[in-house]
């Protein structure tokens, strides 16, 4: 049998593991139930990865992420590693040759995602498998009240009940107390070895900032830290807006949210990995498993929902350990606006209840009845016909999920559109809906003959209008008959249980509640990391996490304020000896000092006619 250290020099190049990575591995190999928290960055995959080109038999990798798991494979078929993986972006027959293949013993690693476990003809065929080791990726995700829940992730327990002899290996970046107890009471560990590496990164710095004007601040400290890093941001708009903004000051930037067509993503991914410069700005949708080492900056223009999200978010900065920045801005009025918009999606008791009979109404289905069948479900249509409000309706049919009274399936990743008019037809070429056809029909050839997959985004980039608009527009030319209209919103729901009006109403409502007190107080353990001044920002997120830490950073915005050299203002006059100089010039020869230190400095210098900042650049006055 090889050792590990062999399987590490001789597949991946390294000398010598991490730390803990050998010790976790020795438990996985000895046949031990093993739950691993390592830091963002700390070579999870690899305590999986070697055991199992190690073992006899096959490891079944259990992760939430399709990204996560394509890049693995990717990357182990790279080292001529036999792995796979099974997603739903397959077909039956795709997915019978990966089962042929596990079958005949040429793939060492099998991928899949935890729903893929709810299948009883998928688990069927897994069982002629010899499988001698489940690898759970994310498995956080398993936490009622976390900020990643997967339903499915309940689930995983069943599964050893078919393969008994087969030890477990639980992974995850971040685990406060509470959660590290659930993983190990829902997954059924046994007497498991925990291994919990400290979150303390030396080479991340972070930092919050107060700005006045974010986007001046922004492109500051990307030129201030060069290289390619992540900017997050709340909604797709502002994903498109920043990066525009960013590149107009010269910055290699790019964006990317969730509403792109797959192939875009994909280039997207692909470029941002591959450059050594590159920002990308994105919503949160972005970044999830993508294994890119030199992020230099990952900076939040907005609050995270919690602690947890921000250091998975952050924690991408800066894995190749080198000295990297997790920048977070702070607004005027951000706390007022988080806090307004968690309260405008959170139903009342009244609203939650009304949300669920109108479910239930919709559907026509009586009290105690269950249907059998999987049954179409059209957001937008739902919506419309009652009259809701969308976050409040989506919070409350999603927490059903969570508690297994529905389960949603995407029926289709796009719309689908067959237009009936030429567009050269329409009496009014201007309008909004000649425009919209015009437009189909120009990026879509076919699409007059036959349906085709549309992405509502493209048309509404193409026309400078909102993906809202373009949705509505679009319904009201299917009513009007000029085109048909397959909104990619409908979706299949299974039920899972009868209709039970009292057990919602009551039983289910309390634990909404309190799920959303624990959501709510999340959202204000986020509020005091970002608005204190007084305590070192690693020390509170270590705090959070359950670590005791004794020594201060010495590196955030809270202890370099306390450690601010003075700062003497001739150092600005003779920098300005040669040649005149534009503010950020001066901000950025200066960087050591906090910023607001030097504009003060300069304002002075200005008072005292040492200095002209009349026009776009600063000169010296002789």
């Amino acid at each position: 049998m090889p050792l590990p250290k062999e399987i590490l020099q001789h597949y991946w190049g390294y000398a010598d593991f991490r730390n803990p990575q050998e010790e976790i591995i020795d438990a996985v190999l000895e046949g031990k139930d093993t739950l691993a928290i390592l830091p963002t960055g700390g070579g999870k995959s690899l305590c999986y990865q070697i055991p199992a080109l190690i073992l006899e038999g096959m490891t079944l990798v259990i992760s939430p992420l399709i990204a996560l798991m394509q890049d693995q494979v990717n990357n182990l078929n790279a080292r001529e590693i036999g792995a796979e993986l099974i997603t739903s972006q397959l077909s039956q027959d795709e997915i019978a040759k990966v089962l042929a293949r596990c079958a005949l013993g040429k793939v060492k690693l099998l991928y899949v995602a935890p729903e893929r476990l709810q299948s009883k003809s998928f688990m069927m065929i897994l069982d002629n498998l010899p499988i001698q080791l489940i690898a759970v990726d994310e498995a956080h995700c398993i936490a009622q009240w976390g900020h990643d829940f997967r339903p499915a992730y309940k689930k995983i327990h069943l599964i050893r009940e078919r393969f008994p002899k087969a030890n477990l290996l639980a992974l995850t970046a971040t685990a406060p107390p509470k959660t590290l107890e659930e993983i190990i009471d829902s997954l059924e560990l046994n007497s498991p070895q925990v291994f919990k590496n400290s979150l303390k990164r030396k080479n991340l710095i972070y930092k919050v900032i107060q700005s006045q004007n974010e986007l001046d601040d922004l492109e500051y400290e990307l030129k201030k830290n060069p290289g390619a890093g992540l900017v997050f941001c709340r909604s797709r708009k502002q994903t498109y807006e920043i990066a525009q903004f960013l590149l107009s000051k010269g910055l290699n930037a790019d964006f990317f949210h969730a509403r792109l067509p797959k192939d875009e993503k994909k280039t997207k991914q692909e470029s941002w990995t591959a450059s050594p410069d590159q920002i990308m700005v994105a919503t949160n949708a972005f970044g999830m498993g993508i294994d890119k080492p030199d992020v230099r900056t990952v900076v939040h223009m907005d609050f995270p929902s919690s602690l947890e999200a921000y250091i998975q978010e952050a924690g991408r900065a800066g894995r190749d350990e080198k000295k990297s920045e997790a920048v977070l801005f702070l607004q005027p009025h951000a706390v007022e606006e988080a806090e307004k918009m968690f309260k405008s999606s959170l139903p009342s008791r009244e609203e939650f209840d009304y949300i669920e009979r109108m479910f239930y109404n919709y559907f026509e289905i009586g009290e105690n009845e269950r249907p059998v069948e999987k049954r179409e479900f059209s957001w937008f249509d739902f919506i419309q016909k009652f009259n809701l409000n969308k976050n409040k309706a989506q919070r409350t049919l999603f927490f059903l999920e969570r508690k297994e009274v529905i389960t949603f399936q995407d029926r289709s990743a796009q719309s689908g559109v067959q237009v009936y008019v030429n567009p050269r037809n329409l009496p009014s070429s201007s309008s909004l809906s000649s425009k919209i056809i015009d437009s189909l029909v120009r990026r879509y050839p076919g699409i007059l003959g036959q349906e085709m997959r549309i992405n509502e985004y493209l048309i509404a980039r193409d026309l400078q209008e909102s993906a809202k608009n373009i949705r509505i527009e679009l319904h009201k030319l299917n009513e009007a008959g000029y085109l048909n209209y397959r909104t990619k919103d409908i979706q299949l729901v299974d039920f899972l249980r009868p209709r039970e009006s009292n057990f919602v109403r009551n039983t289910l409502w309390k634990e909404f509640e309190a799920y959303q007190i624990s959501q709510w107080k999340k959202l204000q353990d986020m509020i005091f990391y970002t608005i204190q001044t007084e305590v070192c920002r690693e020390k509170l997120i270590l705090r959070y996490f359950g670590e005791s830490p004794k020594e201060k950073c010495g590196a955030c915005d809270v202890c370099k304020k306390e450690a601010t050299l003075p700062f003497d203002s001739n150092q600005i006059l003779e920098y300005l000896d040669d040649s005149p100089k534009s503010i950020q010039q001066i901000l950025l020869i200066f960087s050591r000092y906090p910023k607001e230190i030097i504009l003060e400095s300069l304002e002075l210098l200005n008072d005292e006619e040492k200095i002209d900042n009349s026009n776009l650049d600063i000169i010296r006055k002789i």
